[in-house]
């Protein structure tokens, strides 16, 4: 493993849109072979497919530990495109806690595995995941770059998860530059593109409707689009992606002034962050139970919470992960 230093404090801007950036983990069992596949290779994409399983699940050093099974399980064996893959995986691993450098060099070696293996599937994943790299360290003119070039690239592998991605990236970047028509165009497609057993991404679809949304002035529709991808992201069972939902929720009851709602909704968010290890994001749901008491006039006091804004210890594991 590559030293874990460098850009960690990078991704704390602009947490709202930045807390629904999708990243790309193929499960590496896209194609079905014309004939049985061999055992080890099977065991390399059966470890792939755990990792991306608790991967989803908010549980980050698991699925590393997975990924990094399946690279040598797939080095084994001489599966280039798996070795790609797991690097790929492994770069998403890395970003997810704030390890940007080690992120580049797995990117790296899956670029230049890729172009041995020469997938256009995977490469479309590889630079869909540069570009959430070029995102989180603030290089946004890269990171519309590389999602256009992986979106073109995944619209001739007639898959729709990889475009469903991607578009909710570039509307996502769009929508925080102020281009929202352009932004809506893109979660309109992308929203029109979502099948059965994609409730996550359209989990993620609905919450960046919100936010244009809300930056329209909106708050109605907002509520309603924060409603569904609620609901959609318990479907779902994706943890994170429920803490964000019910933190967009508080804030927009918060701007309405409905301070009862909005603390328990941001009760939820906070317990939730905290039981994911997300420190700095259930900080930032404290700060917002602060001024929802200060501006209901509400007696009660939050020291309850305090205990759940202690940075977890390097060994730590949440409890959703054992």
């Amino acid at each position: 493993m590559t030293g874990r230093t460098g850009y960690r404090a990078a991704g704390r801007w602009l947490a709202a849109w930045l807390g629904c950036l999708c990243v790309l983990i193929p499960a590496g069992c896209a194609v079905r072979p014309e004939r049985p596949t061999p055992p080890r290779l099977t065991e390399a994409r059966r470890l792939a497919a755990q990792g991306s399983d608790w991967y989803r699940q908010g549980c980050v050093k698991r699925a590393e530990q997975y990924f990094y099974q399946a690279l040598e399980a797939s080095r084994l064996v001489d599966d280039v495109e798996g070795m790609a893959r797991a690097h790929n995986n492994l770069a998403v691993v890395a970003m997810a806690q704030g390890y940007y450098d080690e992120a580049s060099v797995h990117l790296g070696r899956a670029l230049a595995l890729n172009d041995q293996a020469k997938s256009t599937e995977e490469g479309a994943l590889i630079l869909g995941n540069l570009g959430s790299l070029a995102y989180k360290v603030g290089r946004y003119q890269d990171a519309e770059g590389f999602w256009r070039q992986a979106l073109a690239a995944a619209e001739g592998g007639g898959r729709d998860a990889g475009l469903i991605l991607h578009l909710n990236n570039l509307g996502m970047l769009m929508g925080q530059e102020g281009r929202l028509p352009e932004a809506e165009t893109m979660l309109r497609r992308a929203l029109s593109l979502t099948g059965e057993g994609e409730e996550g991404s359209a989990g993620t679809t609905h919450y960046q409707l919100a936010l244009l949304a809300e930056a329209r002035g909106e708050p109605t529709t907002a509520e309603r689009h924060l409603a569904t991808a609620l609901a959609l992201d318990r479907s779902a069972e994706n943890p994170r992606g429920i803490a964000q939902d019910l933190e967009q929720l508080g804030i927009l009851h918060q701007r309405q002034q409905s301070w009862d709602r909005a603390a328990g909704e941001l009760d939820r968010a906070i317990r939730l962050y905290a039981a994911l290890g997300s420190t700095d994001k259930a900080e930032a749901v404290f700060r917002l139970l602060e001024a929802n008491r200060e501006a209901s006039g509400m007696p009660a006091s939050l020291d309850t919470y305090r205990g759940l804004l202690v940075p977890p210890g390097e060994e730590w594991e949440s409890p959703l992960c054992q």
